[in-house]
């Protein structure tokens, strides 16, 4: 099980590999809620989201024959992307497992990194199968984007990069998809700092953790059908399940509706492309599903691979409201 000191290792390792993504502090979003809210942009980072911590981690940690052979995964798009510019990076083949309907551009961009992309399948599960059929035909190292240690510890960084420029941070909102983040996050931040509240925010249309939660056990939904589609998972990852149900204060459901209100506020306001999984966050808050007064929030917004139809898409719905 992974552990605190995992998270400061992998740290140390994969910092040098990560671009630089200081709080920015939003004087519009304080003022219109009563707090001081920070946001986290990770859309900023190499690759445009969050993941390539947790990929830098998981591919530096394996064994000189398994870079060798390579690797294979499953991804909508940003976890894919991150796998690519990592392997490339250690000189590891890399093969990424997408939907058919996969965002072009997240296709396009795991290629330009590196991987082999195969397009196959509509969900989760079957992207996920796809993948370990791969691996073992081609005798390739299988990455999962929801159960590795090495890939929590990488995400976890984020967590301890939030509190060491901000320790006296009092809440942070992290988006929920398989929950992988999430954990790493969280474990990041409450073994030093128990008193801050850590919050997911999870599409109503996605809402597998939450369910799970409720039932206290990981629940299988029929169908993750969202705007969110890096995190539009049907089942949570096991690891993770386990350590949110011990770190995580709460998760908060936001719509449809929400999300694409919140995107268009980041680009209108923040000037900040962000796509919908990595809007949730600021969903939260501007629809007050968060209860606080005058309280340091960070918000991670987790990333920023949006291709143009659905910008176009947002836009004209920025302009309609």
């Amino acid at each position: 099980m992974v552990v605190y000191q995992d998270i400061e290792e992998a740290y140390e390792k994969i910092t040098r590999y990560k671009n630089p993504t200081p709080l920015q502090y939003s004087s519009t979003l304080s003022r219109m809620t009563g707090n001081q809210i920070y946001l986290k942009p990770e859309n900023l980072q190499f690759t445009g989201s969050f993941k390539l911590g947790g990929a830098i981690n998981t591919i530096m940690n394996l064994a000189a024959k398994q870079k060798a052979k390579g690797v294979v995964t499953f991804s909508a798009g940003n976890w894919g992307q991150a796998v690519a510019y990592a392997a490339r990076k250690f000189n590891v083949r890399s093969v990424v497992v997408m939907p058919e309907q996969a965002s072009p551009i997240k296709i396009e961009a795991t290629k330009e990194y590196g991987a082999e992309v195969v397009l196959f399948g509509e969900n989760s599960n079957e992207v996920n199968n796809k993948a370990k059929e791969i691996a073992q035909q081609e005798e390739l190292t299988f990455l999962s984007p929801l159960e590795d240690e090495d890939l929590i510890a990488g995400h976890g960084t984020v967590g301890l990069e939030i509190m060491k420029e901000k320790p006296d941070t009092e809440v942070i909102l992290c988006p929920v998809g398989g929950g992988a983040f999430i954990a790493g996050v969280a474990m990041a931040i409450k073994e030093k700092y128990p008193e801050t509240k850590v919050i997911g925010v999870e599409p109503i249309k996605a809402n597998a953790m939450w369910l799970s939660l409720q039932a206290d056990k990981i629940v299988e939904i029929e169908r993750a059908d969202t705007i969110a589609d890096g995190l539009a998972l049907k089942r949570p990852g096991e690891r993770p399940f386990q350590v949110i149900k011990e770190y995580v204060d709460d998760i908060i459901l936001v719509s449809e509706e929400e999300i694409k209100e919140a995107a268009v506020f980041l680009l209108e306001r923040a000037k900040l492309l962000v796509e919908p999984s990595g809007a949730v966050t600021v969903a939260a808050i501007l629809t007050g599903k968060v209860s606080m007064v005058n309280q340091k929030t960070v918000a991670i917004l987790s990333g920023g691979n949006l291709d143009l139809t659905k910008l176009t898409d947002l836009i004209h719905h920025g302009r309609l409201n």
